[in-house]
């Protein structure tokens, strides 16, 4: 893969303008453990890398997680077996870091704790992780569920992630390039702006919803990460919060949904924003006319009971709650 386009280089050459070379630091791993031995290496290298970065003094951790993700399971891709074809693993699980499977007669190990290996796993405390993967990772409950279990256990402060089944990070691009300027160089909160960063990335914006999970109540990432103290505050316990953004529109995204390009029922090709006139070159049998605006669809309706709008009757953001508030 030719990662000099990709978004975690793109954050990097944004922040080179501002930041001297010894304060600013860009790795990129590629890991490939789809086998016993690869991944025997791996925990060597991991453990290495994790090892001179817990001693180092970090303001801002940025991890990039760039990954396929599995159709019918949500499952990760970890590498290549010795055949030369993919292997998959579990995102999370209950079970202790490698499970026997008798059927296979292999180890099925939990991707996330392969990827993150002590003392690497101590980087990601406080950190903003990106999971740039389709949208299978949480679209399926299993997967899903195992992705919160990770992000209880690694503690991330910000974790985001999409849900487009054909994930396409060059969408990403205009809100990587917001993030670098409004976050880590002017130094607004990425949680009271992250909406504003939204709307200006207008391709993310009609490309997926975007699941942002927010940890409060975290000790400031003070190296050495491994002499950091349990201790919180006792004002505020470390929470976890999760929220999903939909964009709607009201003839492109009613409550969030895409509309087809086409009347559903003969099929022409229709501008759904002529269907608030009923008439005009529509034909007869065709339902357009029941937009009205971005909240009204006829078929459609929330994804969670609890949201909230924010926008006008014609475009804006329906912001879910999807996880709430739960004390660590």
């Amino acid at each position: 893969m030719d990662c000099s386009g990709s978004l975690p280089k793109l954050l990097h050459t944004s922040l080179k303008d501002y930041h001297m070379e010894d304060s600013l630091l860009c790795k990129e791993v590629i890991f490939d453990f789809g086998m016993d031995g690869k991944l025997g290496r791996w925990n060597w290298w991991a453990s290495l890398l994790g090892a001179r970065l817990t001693v180092q003094d970090f303001q801002w951790k940025i991890i990039f997680v760039t990954v396929h993700s599995k159709i019918n399971h949500g499952d990760l891709f970890a590498g290549l077996d010795k055949a030369g074809g993919n292997v998959a693993m579990e995102v999370e699980d209950v079970h202790p870091n490698s499970v026997y499977d008798v059927l296979s007669q292999t180890f099925v190990f939990q991707f996330m704790k392969c990827i993150f290996i002590p003392p690497l796993d101590k980087v990601v405390y406080a950190s903003t992780l990106f999971m740039l993967t389709c949208g299978h990772l949480v679209a399926i409950e299993e997967s899903y569920m195992a992705m919160k279990q990770v992000i209880t256990h690694l503690q991330p402060k910000y974790t985001i992630m999409f849900t487009v089944p054909n994930f396409i990070s060059t969408a990403a691009k205009m809100f990587a390039v917001a993030y670098s300027t409004q976050v880590l160089i002017q130094g607004h909160n990425f949680f009271t702006i992250f909406q504003d960063l939204l709307n200006i990335s207008t391709d993310l914006q009609m490309h997926t919803d975007v699941l942002l999970f927010y940890m409060r109540g975290l000790l400031p990432p003070r190296a050495p990460f491994g002499l950091r103290s349990n201790s919180h505050s006792v004002a505020e316990p470390p929470s976890i919060t999760g929220y999903r953004y939909s964009w709607y529109h009201s003839h492109r995204h009613p409550w969030g949904k895409a509309l087809p390009m086409g009347c559903l029922q003969c099929g022409a090709i229709h501008l759904w924003s002529q269907s608030r006139w009923e008439g005009e070159g529509s034909c007869a049998k065709s339902q357009k006319a029941k937009v009205t605006t971005g909240l009204q669809h006829e078929g459609e309706a929330p994804l969670y009971d609890e949201y909230e709008i924010q926008g006008d009757k014609f475009s804006g953001w329906i912001k879910y709650t999807i996880w709430a508030t739960e004390i660590l």
